[in-house]
């Protein structure tokens, strides 16, 4: 059976098998690769900058020494964090930056909490494409309610994360409090059945990381709407070489052929 409905891949910080995670030539070769969507992490600065950086540091993604590699990144100032070295020529890109340098869909992942207000504030003077190719995120319950409350009522993507889930926990409660459109929970953790309740409940559902075949069995088994990689060369390959993955999602071949 063959369906119109379309399965978001995602470039996981980019492109990391070509270029540094999270900078400006990992998004740009993510979409050459032909990405559907990038997922990147914001945090803020001591000066109120938005930046692009998943860690709490620079220590792990530095390419050189500098002094501010283990100084939290939001007791950095903007001029300290462009600083570091992230190899390949790249530094540290701001969100503005992100915004302006690519096409496609976004996963705005709010890694902090104290960049949820700024970054709401920051998206109101941003045209309305951008918040309609993005869609945000946090596994902190916090941060994204401080980002819902700062934004006001106006519709806007919201999807919470969850590293495990527990059916005795409220984590459903927080994604219906939250305004969440999708639930991202590891492929290792999901079942189907979770997967058609949640559809059932309306939201779309993300399995991430894509890395193997099995991972493409898994997708297919579970039927979920989105799945992330750190190698999306490697990982269209795997999509677009499984016969059931094309039967199921012919828009999407379609797609990526037209950007090889």
């Amino acid at each position: 059976m063959t369906t119109s409905r379309s399965f978001v891949f995602c470039g996981h910080r980019g492109n990391m098998a070509e270029a540094p995670e999270n900078t400006l030539l990992g998004f740009a070769s993510a979409e050459r690769v032909g990405v559907d969507e990038i997922e990147f992490d914001v945090r803020v600065t001591s000066d109120g900058v938005l930046v692009i950086v998943h860690d709490h540091t620079l220590a792990r993604t530095a390419a050189e020494w500098s002094p501010y590699l283990h100084t939290p990144i939001e007791e950095l100032t903007f001029e300290q964090v462009r600083s570091v070295d992230l190899g390949q020529g790249q530094r540290v890109p701001t969100f503005e930056e992100t915004l302006e340098a690519t096409t496609v869909l976004l996963q705005v992942e709010i890694k902090a909490l104290s960049a949820a207000r700024p970054l709401a504030k920051f998206l109101r003077s941003r045209p309305s494409s951008d918040l309609q190719r993005s869609l945000f995120t946090s596994f902190d319950a916090l941060s994204l309610a401080d980002f819902a409350d700062e934004w006001g009522d106006t519709a806007i993507g919201r999807g919470i994360g969850f590293h495990t889930h527990d059916v005795t926990s409220n984590w459903r409660e927080a994604a219906k409090r939250l305004g969440a459109t999708m639930v991202l929970i590891p492929l290792d953790m999901l079942d189907r059945q979770l997967v058609d309740e949640l559809h059932e409940e309306g939201y779309l559902v993300a399995g991430s990381l894509l890395e193997n075949h099995g991972d493409v069995r898994r997708i297919l088994e579970l039927d979920v709407d989105t799945s992330a990689c750190n190698l999306p060369a490697h990982g269209r390959e795997l999509l677009t070489g499984s016969e059931e993955f094309v039967e199921r999602f012919p828009t999407f071949v379609s797609a990526v052929t037209a950007t090889a």
